[in-house]
């Protein structure tokens, strides 16, 4: 297996057949956008032998990944990973009646002219069929390493925000963007404080909004009931779900969430805002409480599973069942072997592509060459 993505600034793989493509950042964007100079890259790609090419997001390197697949006659299989109309706000597009039907008509193209595709959600899947996809499409969600994501030892949480033993923590997740609705569980959780007084909130991220998030806090009276840790690397997390109390999650443009999963893996209650990116992972009054998206409703639903030792933990167990038969890395694995094998067959008794993704890009992008 080879893995082609952008060269970033200072970072050097330690695992083998990693090829990184010379890239340039072409939007002073949050999250940065990278343009692959790729023509001597490209060339070194172009000498591997491969059985298929697999592109992940959409993105410009998916685009490459598909220019090969057509060069030398290789199966395309596309993941849409990312609900990109959600994300327009970051690009120069802001404008919703220009980038949304761009987007539509972008991820359209791309899918119908792939030979296998895949996303990580039925709430992707629909969406896709909405933008006119007629490719077929086949759910496979990002499995979970439950070798590492389990329940663990407490303390590494508490020790590092100086947080007693006695305090319960609501623990989110998430890059501190606009699209993750964080400002949602900052109101929600005002209403919580007035009745609770022995519980904080904990932010494990960083983005764009931070700032504005921390203001809001302040403005609420809440700067010392709220935490934003910034970045933590992916080895303490463990620690940090394990420490926690409560997972709460507000975010309606995932396609998957697997910062619930993961938490979920760690035998933590969740209480999540409704949203069909997380059927399998949740569901409602076994290991979570899944609430329409209300303030009030949400802290009420807090303020239940806190008073409910009982309850909490069993959620937390539910949690961690879920996840074990839902999104088993081997089983994962085996499902995507088999759609790997089906598109080579396919793909041995189809005629050659033309190179129609160039002509069908310039209908909308008329400047592309």
């Amino acid at each position: 297996m080879y893995i082609f993505a952008p060269k970033i600034k200072n970072y050097k793989d330690e695992e083998k057949n990693i090829i990184r493509l010379r890239s340039l950042t072409i939007l002073n964007s949050e999250p940065k956008q990278k343009l692959p100079v790729s023509t001597i890259d490209f060339h070194k790609i172009l000498n591997l032998k491969l059985d298929l090419v697999h592109g992940h997001g959409g993105g410009l390197v998916s685009i490459i990944g598909y220019e090969l697949a057509l060069i030398k006659g290789y199966p395309y299989i596309f993941t849409y990973h990312t609900y990109i109309e959600k994300y327009a706000h970051y690009f120069f597009l802001k404008n919703k009646n220009i980038s949304s039907p761009i987007i539509k008509k972008s991820s359209r193209l791309m899918c119908n002219l792939s030979d296998a595709i895949l996303v990580p959600s039925k709430k992707m899947k629909t969406i896709l069929q909405n933008y006119g996809v007629k490719k077929e499409i086949s759910v496979l969600p990002n499995p979970i390493n439950l070798d590492r994501f389990k329940k663990g030892k407490r303390g590494f949480l508490r020790k590092k925000l100086n947080i007693t033993d006695e305090t319960f923590i609501l623990l989110t997740v998430s890059r501190l963007g606009q699209e993750k609705n964080i400002d949602f569980l900052i109101r929600s959780f005002f209403e919580v404080s007035k009745e609770n007084k022995k519980t904080v909130l904990v932010i494990v991220g960083a983005g764009p909004e931070e700032e504005k998030l921390k203001k809001l806090t302040e403005k609420l009276g809440l700067a010392e009931k709220i935490f934003f840790t910034g970045y933590i690397s992916a080895e303490k997390m463990p620690e940090v779900y394990s420490d926690s109390d409560i997972f709460v999650f507000a975010s309606t443009t995932e396609t998957q969430g697997l910062v619930v999963l993961e938490a979920a893996a760690c035998e933590l209650a969740i209480i999540i805002v409704k949203d069909e990116a997380f059927a399998g992972v949740v569901k409602n009054d076994f290991n979570a409480y899944i609430v329409a998206e209300n303030e009030n409703l949400f802290a009420k639903k807090t303020l239940a599973l806190l008073n409910d030792n009982k309850k909490r933990k069993q959620f937390g167990i539910n949690s961690n069942q879920c996840i074990k038969e839902n999104f088993n890395q081997s089983k994962i694995i085996k499902q995507l072997e088999e759609i790997y094998s089906t598109a080579i067959e396919i793909r041995k008794n189809k005629p050659r592509r033309t190179l129609r993704l160039r002509n069908q890009i310039k209908k909308f992008i008329p400047w592309f060459s």
